[in-house]
Order: C-alpha cells, then sequence, then structure tokens
C-alpha cells in the first residue's frame, strides 16, 4: 500500500486523536478523585481500583492482540476499540454503585489493552519509506497529552456540569471519531496471506526466548509502574504531603503530560539520527531515576516545575526508545508482532499493580515519603535492565542490526 505523505500524516493526526481519547477514558478518575469520593461515597483505595482496573483488559488481551491484528486488520481493530470506549462510558455514565463502575471501566479498557499495537502496526505501513521512529516517538505521547488535558478540563467540568460530565463528554467524542475511523481509514492488507494457526503458539515460544526481550520488558514494566503510578497519585501526593489546593494540586500534575509531550518525538528523532538507542536508552532510564528520588525534595514550585521536567524527559524518552529499538534486535520480522506484544503485556502489569501498591503502603505507613522510595527502587530496577542490555548488546555486536530505527541496515552492531 502506497501512501502520500500528507496522507500518512492526517491518518496520522486521526489515530494520535483516538489514543488521547482513550487516555482521557483512563485519566478521567485522577482529577476527579475527591469529589468522587465526597459524591458517590468510595474509599481511596476502591478509587485506585478504579484507576488500576482499567489496564486489567490489557493484561489478558496484550499477547492475543498481535494475533486479532492478524486476524481482523488493524481498521477493524481500531473502530471496534472505540466502540468499547462508548460502551465502557455509557455504563459508567449511569452507574451509581462501585461494582457497575469498576465492570464499566474493564469494558474502557478493551481499547487500552489494544491501541498501543495497531498504532504500531498501522505506522510500520504508513511510514515504512521513512521516518518510522519519528512517528513511533510521537505516537508514544498520546498518554501524555490526555494527561494533560485531563488534569485542566475535567475537575472545572465536575464543577459546573455535575460528577458524570467526564463520561458522557468522551461518550459523544468517541462517536465522531468512530464514524472518521469508519469512513475515513483505509485497513491494511498484507501481500501475503496470514492465518492464525498452531505456529502462531511456536512464534511466542519462540519470541519469549529471546533474552533481551525480556530485559526490555522488564524495563518497559518498571518504567509503566513508575509512570502511571505518578500520573494516578501527583494531584494527592502535591494536597497530601506538600498542602497544596487541589485546583493547583492538579495543575501542577498537567505539566506532566505537557513537558511529556515532546520527549517521545525527541527520542524517535535522536534514535534515527545517531544510531545509538541502547545509550539514549540507558540516559533515559537514569535520568527518570533522578526524577523519583527527586519527589520526596521539593521545597517549592520552581522545584516542582524541575522535577516534573526531568520525570517527563525520563519517563518520555524511555518509553519511546523501549518501543523504538525492540523491533530492531529481532531478526526474525515474524516475531515482532508477538515480541510487542509480549512487552506490552508486562507493561499493563506494571500499570495495573503500581496505584494499588503504593496507595496501601501509604495508608499503612502513613508517609508518601516511603512509598516514593518504593518507586526509586522500581526505577533502579529498570534502570539495571536496560544498562545490562547495552553491554550485553556491546558485547554481542550483532551484526546487521541497528537500533537505531532502520531494520538490519546498520552492519557497525553499534549501541
Amino acid at each position: 500500500m502506497v501512501i502520500k505523505k500528507r496522507s500518512k500524516w492526517t491518518n496520522f493526526l486521526l489515530l494520535y486523536l483516538g489514543g488521547v481519547v482513550i487516555s482521557l477514558s483512563q485519566l478521567k478518575i485522577i482529577p476527579i478523585q475527591n469529589e468522587i469520593v465526597d459524591v458517590m461515597g468510595f474509599s481511596l483505595s476502591s478509587i485506585s481500583w478504579l484507576m488500576s482496573i482499567f489496564t486489567l483488559s490489557g493484561i489478558f488481551l496484550s499477547i492475543p492482540g498481535g494475533r486479532l491484528v492478524t486476524k481482523f486488520g488493524p481498521k477493524k481493530l481500531l473502530v471496534f476499540l472505540m466502540l468499547s470506549v462508548i460502551l465502557g462510558n455509557s455504563i459508567g455514565f449511569i452507574s451509581n454503585n462501585f461494582t457497575l463502575m469498576l465492570f464499566s471501566r474493564l469494558i474502557e479498557g478493551i481499547a487500552f489493552s489494544m491501541i498501543i499495537m495497531v498504532g504500531i502496526v498501522f505506522i510500520n505501513e504508513w511510514f515504512k519509506d521513512g521516518n518510522r521512529g519519528l512517528a513511533t516517538g510521537i505516537w508514544g505521547t498520546f498518554s501524555a497529552a490526555g494527561s494533560l488535558l485531563a488534569m485542566n478540563i475535567f475537575l472545572p467540568m465536575v464543577k459546573k456540569y455535575g460528577i458524570k460530565s467526564p463520561w458522557m463528554f468522551i461518550v459523544i467524542i468517541s462517536i465522531v471519531l468512530f464514524i472518521i475511523y469508519f469512513f475515513k481509514i483505509k485497513d491494511i492488507h498484507e501481500n501475503e496471506e496470514e492465518t492464525i494457526s498452531k505456529n502462531d503458539e511456536n512464534m511466542f515460544k519462540e519470541a519469549i526466548t529471546n533474552k533481551y526481550i525480556w530485559i526490555l520488558a522488564i524495563a518497559q514494566g518498571c518504567m509503566a509502574l513508575v509512570l502511571f503510578t505518578f500520573i494516578n497519585t501527583f494531584p494527592l501526593i502535591y494536597s497530601q504531603k506538600y498542602g497544596i489546593n487541589s485546583f493547583v494540586a492538579n495543575r501542577y500534575a498537567s505539566y506532566f503530560g505537557l513537558f511529556g509531550i515532546p520527549f517521545g518525538a525527541i527520542a524517535g528523532y535522536l534514535i534515527d539520527k545517531t544510531k545509538k538507542g541502547s545509550l539514549i536508552t540507558v540516559c533515559s532510564f537514569f535520568i527518570m531515576t533522578i526524577a523519583v528520588i527527586y519527589v520526596n525534595y521539593l521545597t517549592d514550585a520552581k522545584s516542582i516545575i524541575l522535577q516534573l521536567l526531568l520525570l517527563s524527559a525520563g519517563t518520555g524518552l524511555s518509553s519511546a526508545c523501549v518501543m523504538i529499538i525492540a523491533p530492531n534486535i529481532i531478526k526474525n520480522k515474524k516475531l515482532i508482532g508477538v515480541s510487542i506484544s509480549f512487552i506490552n503485556f508486562i507493561y499493563y502489569i506494571g500499570i495495573f499493580v503500581g496505584t494499588p501498591i503504593i496507595i496501601k503502603a501509604v495508608e499503612i505507613t502513613k508517609s508518601w515519603t516511603r512509598g516514593i522510595y518504593i518507586l526509586v527502587i522500581i526505577s533502579l530496577i529498570g534502570f539495571l535492565n536496560v544498562f545490562t542490555f547495552a553491554v550485553l548488546m556491546k558485547k554481542k555486536s550483532i551484526k546487521n542490526v541497528n537500533l537505531g530505527g532502520n531494520y538490519n541496515e546498520d552492519k557497525s552492531g553499534s549501541c
């Protein structure tokens, strides 16, 4: 399929908007969690499960997601994902108890579980002639963009239109995107016929025996745990640990999304230009670790902004780097889909367990400081994994693998 440059970037913009809407669906609870506690009577621990259950679908659907894309095509799956957003938010809008709300979040999570994979499939086709690293990097920022919007629009929306207004807002936007996707986006037809067979199981087994994929998957899981725990808890950290009021706390938290938006694109650009994917990834995880430590030492507005900038840089670069370099360490291209699915599987586990663990630790210890130090340990584990990856790749010096973006073109085997 040959796509004109203008057309592929237009399609990418539409796809990106879908990612942002799915991110809004995921993050709408965060800026209004205190209001939900007051109006609906849920406990803070219950709220943490409303935030984390969203990713439970991802744990179960991330691995078969690659097979579903192959079987039905990315367009049909994209349309289905928007339907799940519409249905989940519609149920959430009419729900008046915790159980039904939890169920609605599980349905919403179906979209989040596969949108990354669907996006990567489209990007690999649309940008196969160039700019794949840049597009992949930008694609990885949709969560940051969603966070920026969520932290700024949902609390004022609730104050003016009621506690359930964010759910209806997302339903309306999702319906519009559903119609656009149905008529505007063209499906991708593979040159070779692919069928779902027993060979898929063999491919999955082969993919997960790659130690490099395991190392990257664990690192990505650590990054996801740190990233989404802070996305979910920054308003609470600012208000409970530092005594900042809700509106200002949400505004600060929104800067996390604002600062994070450019770094995915920066990662793609740097890796495309320097061909030093491993080195950039190690530096990214190091920055993330320093930023997590810094959360316990905030003193004023300037220190808050600096910490958010560092954490946005670390997580934004780290996430994009892993997704860019992972396909390029796989010699058999047929294994790319299942390998990325496995990385996403660990990624979603990190998102799912992070917030409940930290919230519970804070409730038990009565201290955000100790909860944050747990995140420091997780971040260090991620850093040690990518450092190990870089060392192994340097020793291995795999020929014909370019970690900088173009598969099998750099024969230097540079890290």
